[in-house]
């Protein structure tokens, strides 16, 4: 079922369009109907709708940025305009504006009514899930690399005004690969998601947890005030590790190395500060992993 928003202030048009969407709706679409503007934004405070079928007059009368006002009431959610005259120059400012259709009321029929809608609908899901995309990793919803880097550079510019201490933890599997060569992916999926949950429960919901590539997980901690809790988070992780996971129904433990690098003392921006948590990591692996290694610069 579509929920749609009718904001029109002519009741007789109103029923207009309430009708068509009924027909060629096919019971698919539940419309609700208020002749004000502001009442919409009430509305959409309190109530969730997929659509806005929004008259074109009230966007003449208060301006574009009506549009705006109407679409940061609910993350931008997809909206329909119709209006009674063609004008291409309004139209196309509109469009601008995150409007997903114009249409002009006199020349409408209940298919094309109900068929903009219904791709106003899905185009916006398909932008929300593309954005989703370019910014979690599908198999995990963890945070992925662009959006970890782009959170550990705010929290640095942030941590350089204020002088705070940030702390990044880089972890990889001990026996990912032989795992996955053994079993196949789909175990190796299904072991990188069990890694994810437990690597979540470990973290304050104020941490960035985040997929780098691979069996390559990574922490972003703020708030941090010495290194003690850096190896305070590290042995949490590792005792999270300690019970077993089923792989073709048999118990087995999974160990992890894991790298620890803390800002301003081992990087001085991201980079930096990446690098020293991968050379730490390397170091616990070498070292035998199930372990962590702290501070590679000195």
């Amino acid at each position: 079922m579509i929920r749609v928003l009718l904001v029109e202030a002519n009741e007789a048009e109103a029923r207009d369009s309430q009708a068509m969407l009924k027909q060629a709706g096919e019971g698919q679409m539940e419309v609700t109907h208020v002749t004000r503007l502001s009442t919409a934004l009430r509305r959409l405070s309190n109530e969730s709708f997929d659509a806005i079928l929004m008259d074109g007059a009230l966007v003449d009368t208060h301006g574009l940025d009506t549009l705006d006002l109407v679409q940061a009431a609910l993350a931008r959610m997809p909206i329909v305009v119709l209006t009674g005259q063609h004008d291409p120059a309004m139209e196309r400012k509109t469009i601008q504006r995150g409007v997903q259709d114009v249409l002009i009321k006199k020349h409408l029929t209940p298919e094309q009514l109900a068929r903009s809608v219904y791709h106003a609908v899905d185009r916006k899901r398909a932008e929300r899930s593309l954005a989703y995309l370019a910014q979690y990793d599908p198999l995990t919803a963890l945070a992925n690399r662009a959006l970890f880097r782009d959170r550990l550079a705010h929290a640095l510019s942030i941590a350089k005004r204020k002088k705070h201490e940030v702390g990044v933890v880089l972890l990889g599997l001990d026996c990912f690969q032989e795992v996955a060569g053994q079993y196949g992916p789909e175990v190796g999926d299904a072991l990188l998601t069990t890694i994810a949950d437990r690597l979540k429960q470990c973290m304050r919901e104020v941490d960035t947890v985040a997929r780098l590539g691979g069996d390559v997980f990574t922490c972003l901690l703020e708030g941090i005030t010495c290194k003690s809790d850096m190896e305070i988070v590290a042995k949490r992780i590792l005792a999270s590790m300690t019970k077993s996971v089923k792989i073709t129904n048999q118990d087995a433990v999974v160990t992890v190395s894991l790298g620890l690098a803390v800002f301003p003392l081992d990087g001085k921006d991201a980079d930096e500060l990446l690098d020293c948590a991968k050379e730490a990591m390397t170091r616990a692996q070498e070292a035998g992993g199930n372990g962590y290694h702290l501070n590679v610069s000195q």
